[in-house]
């Protein structure tokens, strides 16, 4: 079992601090485990998202989550190659934002990008960008949408 790497970790404006965490060779030898966890002022865990197995599929650039508890933000969680420069998020309503990217030097094989997201935007898709900003793979975020929308109706968000 590996050690505890903390990625990265902040306070947005409403109080809400988030951490971003991995942990090598979990559950398996190979795999790498990492986490966000949103709290709110209060210290109290609002949600907790992970994703365990291969840093990457193979043959891919991007491994990506996204999810939220009962109240507070929707977080999206990815790690990337780290040939992929920047991340685009794409909503459904054509916008998009630049997804924050952080590295850890004792986990050189990928990058991690994060967003703490409002609960009523409607994902579409998760770009990874090279050094010219060329697109490197392109992530369907739509599966993820439909999930969230039938734990969480309208009346929630």
């Amino acid at each position: 079992m590996g050690s505890r790497y903390v990625i990265a970790e902040g306070t947005d404006g409403d109080g809400l601090t988030w951490v971003i965490w991995a942990k090598r060779h979990e559950p398996a030898e190979g795999d790498l485990f990492s986490m966000i966890r949103v709290s709110d002022a209060d210290g109290r865990i609002l949600h907790g998202d992970a994703r365990a197995g291969p840093p990457l599929p193979p043959g891919h650039l991007l491994n990506v989550t996204t999810g939220g508890g009962d109240e507070g933000p929707r977080a999206l969680l990815a790690r990337v190659d780290p040939q992929v420069r920047r991340l685009e998020l794409k909503l459904a309503d054509g916008t998009s934002t630049d997804v924050p990217l952080y590295d850890c030097p004792d986990i050189p094989e990928v990058r991690f990008g994060s967003l703490l997201l409002p609960r009523d935007v409607t994902l579409e898709s998760l770009a990874g960008l090279g050094d010219r900003d060329q697109e490197l793979e392109r992530f369907d975020l739509r599966f993820y949408q439909g999930r969230w929308e039938a734990r969480h109706p309208a009346k929630l968000r």
